[in-house]
């Protein structure tokens, strides 16, 4: 008897220890976006340019104590798509991400904070353009469960501002305005 309740104990405390236990995802880029908004201060400020990088990868480490989770992202900055062939090129150039010499942007935290139930505040490091800044941003769950194939998936998002001085593109303000509006929209796939 006494060894059936310590075999029971020992189970236990087993079991608990896999439900506690971190959840990896891995970035699903299918399912996956970074759109960037940006003031044409050329044409009078009377539109937005928007585009996005369509080459994400990365991972997604989710524990219920939120400060031991973590988030890193990679981009390829050459992904950049507005929809018009030259103002990609112009963008991937010197005057703007110079994206033979920085060919990544990358993002991984260094703390994350639960706020309420599906809202956190992450900071973390961003490079860009060969700078590292650090950044706080609040991100939203936006769901989690099984998909249609069967796969624990889970879904974060968040929008913030930068401005591209900070990392050191500080040439054609006159075209482009200094804040560029990020939103990442990122779906991780359980490993």
């Amino acid at each position: 008897m006494r060894r059936w309740f310590i075999g029971s104990v020992v189970a236990s405390l087993v079991a608990a220890a896999t439900v506690a236990a971190a959840e990896t995802y891995e970035v699903d880029p299918v399912h996956s976006f970074v759109f960037f908004r940006c003031l044409n201060v050329a044409q009078a400020g009377a539109i937005f340019v928007y585009g996005r990088f369509t080459d994400i990868k990365g991972t997604i480490v989710v524990d219920k104590d939120p400060a031991k989770s973590s988030v890193a992202i990679t981009i390829n900055a050459d992904s950049l798509d507005t929809g018009v062939p030259d103002r990609d090129k112009h963008l991937k150039g010197p005057d703007f991400l110079n994206t033979k010499q920085f060919p990544t942007i990358t993002f991984k935290s260094r703390s994350v904070q639960a706020i309420d139930k599906n809202r956190y505040r992450v900071t973390g490091d961003l490079t860009l353009h060969g700078i590292t800044r650090p950044i706080t941003v609040t991100v939203t769950k936006v769901g989690e469960g099984k998909n249609f194939k069967g796969m624990q998936v889970i879904g974060f998002e968040t929008t913030f501002v930068i401005r591209r001085s900070d990392f050191g593109m500080k040439g054609l303000m006159n075209v482009a305005a200094n804040e560029v509006t990020l939103t990442v929209a990122i779906m991780g796939i359980k490993k």
